[in-house]
């Protein structure tokens, strides 16, 4: 699997793609596909000629623009919302090493924004080596059930594994996120086997 970022900032995989992000198609279909409105009919009384001053409808059009740019601010977390009613948690970080040693930390759909700030999304205030904003991000994409994690919008590194993060990089179960002299490891809810969308999964049978 070949993951790569198109330009609206949806994931997708390269190799069965090619260039064209399939979630930015999905999006130019729902609108060229969406109805236009009825003309509005004239007040009683008015001359025929005389045109009616009326309020701009949001167009089916716009409605479906609209949909798509929620989605993309919020990821899933909206559908998630309307289904079951809350916004579900998808993996959890568990700090082995550092100031937040046997803590762990929630993660959601989308991106999960790493920092010391108290508005991230995974806060670790005490560790003093860590940017205060945007160190990292773990992202979890529930099209593909993967977890991603990116290099931030600060100077400082993070390693995947001992691997330095300069773009974005597939993280597995158990994986180890080392940001300042934090350890975090990811312990998925979602994935192969279980989603919100359909529940748990039966595991594979070995037909060998």
């Amino acid at each position: 699997m070949n993951l790569v970022r198109c330009e609206k900032g949806h994931f997708y995989d390269k190799d069965k793609n090619g260039d064209h992000c399939p979630y930015c198609a999905q999006m130019a279909s729902a609108a060229s596909s969406a109805p236009s409105p009825a003309p509005a009919a004239p007040a009683p009384g008015a001359s025929a000629a005389a045109p009616v001053q009326t309020a701009a409808p949001q167009t089916g059009q716009t409605a479906a623009a609209d949909s798509m740019m929620d989605t993309e601010d919020n990821c899933t977390i909206g559908y998630y919302s309307r289904v079951i009613g809350v916004e579900p948690v998808v993996g959890w970080l568990v700090c082995t090493e550092g100031e937040y040693k046997g803590e762990s930390f929630k993660l959601k759909s989308g991106r999960n924004f790493i920092g010391r700030a108290a508005n991230m999304d995974v806060v670790l205030s005490a560790d003093h080596s860590i940017s205060r904003f945007k160190h990292a991000a773990v992202i979890y994409e529930p099209r593909s059930r993967q977890f991603i994690v990116t290099a931030g919008e600060s100077r400082e590194l993070c390693y995947l594994n001992g691997d330095v993060v300069l773009s974005n990089m597939k993280m597995e179960a158990y994986d180890v996120l080392n940001l300042g002299n934090t350890s975090l490891m990811l312990v998925p809810c979602c994935g192969k086997r279980f989603s919100w969308e359909n529940g748990l999964e039966k595991e594979p049978e070995d037909n060998e």
